[in-house]
């Protein structure tokens, strides 16, 4: 808005200027060099709209891979448990001792709380790295749409008189004009999809250290089942 209104009063006192051709160019070019610079903001910040929503739907994909995670191991758990709480409950009570399969039992809840401490570790570090990695993404891109902001008109007119020097403003609009033209901002798009492909992979990581990390405890809890199982045949007297 502040460019516009500025291009507008120059246009205004264009025409008082007859006797100073140097400042007629000086507007002159400058409102030629407007239409240009509002085109090359306008496609340049939709295009970082476009790099910031792929990195928003890599974060909701994230997520919704994760918590399929998750739900993966904690199913694995239950049904584990749920599956030697059967194989007590089938059990003849005259033939296997009942106080030692409620210890067995009592142990098994116990276990999987254990268990679900682990689970909480593993999500906690996956939720710190994911932190991180978001603040870092959204920071990048907080530069580079400065740098899209800081491609500025105005700072022609810094340290020149537009009747003393309009030679020099107009050589600096000119220099404005072919970085225009250069697209000098697709270096800074370049290197947000670079980001945003890193920021990918980055989840991927994450998500593979949670899953490894998942992993490990449910494996643990797998060796406590099958030693659950041998206490009930070796010390309790059940039958499988």
């Amino acid at each position: 808005m502040k460019l516009l209104v500025c291009v507008y009063v120059l246009a205004l006192a264009g025409g008082s200027y007859a006797g100073r051709p140097g400042a007629q160019e000086v507007i002159d070019k400058f409102r030629a060099i407007v239409p240009s610079y509002l085109s090359a903001v306008s496609e340049d910040q939709q295009q970082l709209l476009t790099l910031e929503r792929q990195g928003t739907d890599a974060i909701a994909q994230f997520h919704t891979d994760m918590m399929l995670a998750k739900e993966t191991f904690v199913m694995s758990v239950t049904r584990q448990e749920d599956a030697l709480i059967e194989l007590m409950n089938a059990q003849n009570r005259s033939v296997a001792d009942g106080q030692c399969m409620q210890f067995v039992s009592t142990a098994l809840n116990q276990t999987v709380n254990v268990i679900g401490v682990a689970y909480t570790t593993c999500i906690n570090a996956a939720d710190e790295a994911l932190s991180a990695n978001i603040s870092s993404y959204y920071g990048t891109i907080g530069e580079l749409e400065q740098s899209v902001v800081d491609g500025r008109l105005l700072d022609v007119f810094r340290g020149d008189n537009v009747f003393y020097t309009p030679d020099r403003i107009v050589a600096k609009l000119r220099q404005k004009e072919s970085e225009l033209k250069a697209n000098n901002s697709s270096t800074a798009i370049g290197e947000m999809r670079e980001e945003v492909a890193a920021f990918q992979a980055d989840l991927a990581k994450i998500r593979g250290t949670y899953i490894g990390c998942m992993t490990v405890a449910e494996v643990s809890f797998r060796s406590y089942i099958e030693l659950a199982r041998s206490q009930l045949v070796m010390i309790c007297g059940a039958l499988f």
